[in-house]
């Protein structure tokens, strides 16, 4: 009798089970022999773990989406009503409709909000405490920036800022408030959301300024509506360079939209106040810290005015960028029209701002009674996150310092009860190993669905087909590295304390890279930490229960960041660039990593526990789960099309023209794509022959011209009398520069060794944006100081300086200073939203599923030799 249970405890120690844990196996196989239905113990668990995790995803899903009611037209003046606010938005995004740089429809735009900006100054005569003031300034310089690695000029000529100050009376030297929002919109796109609607909820926030005296501004507010973002912030850049309220500008709000879905969540923030400010008196207030980290690391091709307003940028203040985050597939296409528009959204972001300003005005008053502002700095950043879109959280990059690396020497010192340090640091490998697989098997599941069907980015128009695509892949990989530890027969305490410090170290780790997400890993190691001390056997039920009860607070607080950017950027993977050809399946394999990271980041501690719940039936967990991955994949390929006539895919078209309309000249349409889908798959049943290509053809995308791929194909002659002449290049005049003032003595020759001025004038048939691409050593230009980095490693230097402007930019006079006997070579291409009546032809017949952004580019190439000759034009 003593050698079978001897023999029966040492099969049940190399089974790697308890004799508990056998007794449950053996009842539970006894009460399916007699018939009756059994689950296990495991079973349950695993349940009680997917009900509690669906339920705080429903939740967090529902509360994303959640709107106030919008008010409608009769609602009281005293309050912000969202009906009215949209009249705006139809009147500039439905009347007028697209309103890009250099076309009638932006000046009809400005003289609509200066109109309107005019009325409320008006009605705010009748009070005697409040002074109201509209301006419309036209405003014209460059700034040197950098985008996506790359370095340009942006220059600009003529561009109209309407700005509408309003004083409180007794605050008249108190710093102001910045209010911002562009009216301008993105080509082929009437720009309801992106930016009317943001121009919208400023009319109507000063309008209820007006109409509520029980509103009290203790500094002025000075609201901006700036003429011209999408050309890379240029008009913002003015009015802080060139504008006389600037310099009395105390703090900033940047309002912008990326899609007509909202919420409007708080996605950039300088300077520590601003954000807990704002968390404090905005009603709706949404925060998510994970878009300053994306924002500052630069992987995506976005920007805002924001930049040209912060101190961490090229600005001076502290702010806050607030804009609508969901529906991107409509940003910048056709479909961002007014009846797109969430209703609700814009109430929500309306009622933010009539609580935000003044409590902006309300601290800037009180700093200004104590007397100047320290200096900005680096830790005069701050940390936020809401909760389930009820409450936000906000606190200085100083305390997320100490905050958030708190958690490693804690574990370190006192680690839980009855676990060793040696043992926590085994796990915490396997943590990273997982971390790694979480990673790597969706990214690999997505990119070998995209390589064997050549269907790319299927999700795009169905973000639930990406989640069932990746998400069970994530899990596996999250779980598999945990079977390693319960092989060597570690409890699920070591498991979890294992845990605590992985996440505690890597809390850590990106405190010192400046990583703002280091929060979500430090609550991830905190509840770790107490769900061990408060059932100290945690292998039980009531272990679980803790460990799920601790994991509410960090699962939520950073689920709502995932689920934002992770269906930000599926919406806007279009425009995150074009891969080569053999990697066109790279965009699915990175939103398979994405996808895997939030599963990891969501997942937590849990994820240890997951695995122990299911260690009975391991194998047939991950092949379930692997199963409905595979299946996703293939059911999507074969039911799904990637785009539709509501979330299309995005085309930039060119019809380019290189020569004189007198002339032969070589004409061709280019056609570019932005995502991984080439533009074959949109021209198919054209019948089209490709042209040789250059690769100059997408010049005019500067900085973004290495994202996108496309083909170009022969195109007929342009109008003979749809432009009066091609753009032209002069030379005004030379002179050794410093000898001789510019712009005379015409004809005298440099000395070696000196610098000669070129002053050159190029003039266009219409206004128009343009890139002029400077080849050559020269040693400075009138476009910034100092110049741009060359784009190009090898060969000649190459910078560029980027153009735009309104009526009356038609001539751009500028300068370079070049080495004695240097030549210089000048690529003009210079794009009009004039359509030639052949490009007109050809955008029509693209289909409903297409976005067309078309332009009628000129192209030419200019080299000036010997002394600032012109040796002659190349059209390439």
């Amino acid at each position: 009798m003593k050698g079978r249970h001897a023999a029966n405890a040492h099969s049940l120690k190399a089974d790697g089970r308890t004799y508990s844990e056998t007794v449950r196996h053996a009842d539970s196989r006894g009460s399916r022999q007699q018939g009756r239905p059994a689950i296990s113990v495991g079973t349950l668990h695993v349940m009680c773990i997917g009900m509690v995790y669906a339920a705080m995803f429903c939740l967090i899903l529902w509360r994303i989406y959640w709107t106030p009611a919008p008010l409608p037209l009769a609602t009281p003046a005293r309050q912000f009503s969202e009906a009215r606010a949209l009249q705006h938005v139809h009147k500039l995004a439905g009347d007028i409709g697209e309103r890009q740089v250099s076309t009638p429809a932006l000046n009809t735009a400005a003289q609509y909000i200066k109109d309107t900006a005019s009325q409320l100054a008006e009605q705010a005569s009748e009070r005697h405490d409040l002074h109201m003031q509209v301006r419309q300034e036209q405003v014209t310089g460059s700034v040197l920036m950098g985008l996506l690695g790359l370095e340009l000029a942006n220059i600009y000529q003529n561009l109209t800022n309407i700005v509408l100050t309003m004083t409180p009376m007794g605050y008249d030297a108190t710093p102001a408030v910045l209010v911002n929002a562009h009216y301008d919109s993105a080509v082929g796109s009437p720009g309801a959301s992106d930016c009317a609607s943001p121009v919208g909820v400023m009319l109507e926030t000063a309008r209820t300024f007006i109409a509520n005296d029980d509103i009290h501004l203790t500094a002025p507010v000075i609201f901006l509506f700036n003429g011209a973002e999408e050309t890379l912030s240029q008009a913002a850049h003015g009015f802080m360079a060139h504008d006389k309220e600037a310099s009395r500008v105390g703090a900033f709000i940047n309002l912008e939209s990326t899609g007509p879905g909202g919420p409007d969540i708080l996605f950039q923030a300088s300077g520590g106040w601003t954000s807990e400010v704002y968390a404090r008196a905005a009603p709706h207030a949404r925060g998510q810290v994970f878009g300053q980290d994306l924002m500052d690391a630069q992987i995506i091709p976005a920007d805002t005015d924001y930049r040209m307003f912060s101190y961490d940028y090229y600005g001076t203040l502290p702010g806050v960028d607030v804009a609508f985050l969901l529906d991107s597939s409509a940003y910048h296409t056709h479909e961002d029209a007014p009846h797109r528009i969430r209703p609700g959204t814009v109430q929500a972001m309306g009622d933010n701002m009539v609580g935000a300003i003044p409590a902006f005005a309300e601290h800037l008053s009180r700093q200004a009674a104590k007397g100047p502002p320290p200096a900005p700095h680096a830790s005069s950043n701050s940390v936020y996150f809401d909760l389930c879109g009820l409450w936000m959280i906000s606190y200085t990059a100083s305390t997320a310092k100490w905050l958030h690396s708190a958690m490693l020497p804690l574990v370190l010192l006192f680690p839980p009860p009855g676990v060793a340090r040696a043992a926590m640091g085994k796990v915490a490998g396997m943590c990273l190993l997982s971390m790694l697989c979480c990673l790597a098997l969706p990214a690999a599941v997505g990119g070998l669905r995209a390589l064997l069907s050549g269907q790319q980015l299927i999700w795009f128009s169905n973000h639930l087909a990406g989640g069932c695509i990746y998400t069970p892949a994530a899990i596996v990989g999250a779980v598999l590295p945990f079977r390693l530890a319960q092989r060597q027969q570690m409890t699920i305490n070591t498991q979890v304390a294992g845990s605590c410090l992985f996440n505690a170290v890597l809390a850590v780790l990106l405190v010192v890279a400046g990583g703002k997400v280091a929060y979500s890993h430090a609550l991830w190691s905190a509840a770790a930490y107490i769900s061990l001390w408060i059932v100290p056997k945690v292998d039980s039920a009531l272990g679980l229960a803790a460990a799920l009860g601790c994991a509410v607070f960090p699962a939520t607080s950073t689920l709502t960041g995932i689920l934002l950017l992770a269906t930000h950027l599926m919406e806007k993977m279009s425009m995150t660039g074009a891969p080569p050809g053999p990697l066109l399946w790279g965009p699915d394999a990175i939103m398979g990593a994405l996808f895997g990271a939030g599963t990891f980041v969501y997942g937590g501690f849990i994820v240890p526990w997951l695995a122990h719940c299911v260690r009975r039936h391991f194998k047939l967990f991950v092949r379930g789960l692997m199963v409905v991955s595979a299946v996703s994949a293939i059911a999507a390929s074969l039911s799904l099309d990637t785009y539709t006539a509501k979330t299309p895919k995005r085309l930039f078209i060119q019809h380019i023209i290189r020569g004189s309309n007198t002339d032969q000249p070589y004409s061709v349409f280019a056609a570019a794509s932005s995502d991984a889908t080439p533009v074959d798959v949109v021209l198919t049943g054209l019948n089209l022959t490709p042209a040789a290509m250059d690769g100059r053809e997408w010049l005019p995308m500067y900085p973004m011209h290495d994202m996108i791929r496309g083909k170009v194909f022969p195109a007929p002659r342009p109008d003979p009398n749809l432009f009066a002449f091609p753009p032209t290049l002069s030379l005004v005049s030379r002179n050794p520069h410093g000898r001789v003032p510019t712009g005379q003595g015409e004809g005298a020759r440099c000395k070696p060794g000196e610098i000669e001025r070129l002053d050159l004038q190029l003039k266009l048939p219409q206004p128009g944006v343009g890139v002029l691409n400077v080849t050559g050593n020269i040693q400075g230009w009138s476009f910034s100081d100092p110049m741009p980095k060359s784009y190009t490693k090898r060969g000649p230097a190459q910078r560029v300086a980027r153009c735009g402007g309104n009526v009356g930019s038609e001539i751009w006079s500028f300068w370079v200073d070049l080495q004695c006997g240097e030549a210089v070579s000048i690529s003009v291409a210079a794009s009009f939203l004039t359509k030639t009546s052949a490009l007109q032809s050809f955008v029509d017949q693209m289909p409903d599923w297409i976005a067309s952004s078309a332009m009628t580019t000129f192209q030419s190439s200019w080299t000036f030799s010997q002394a600032g000759r012109c040796d002659g034009i190349v059209y390439y």
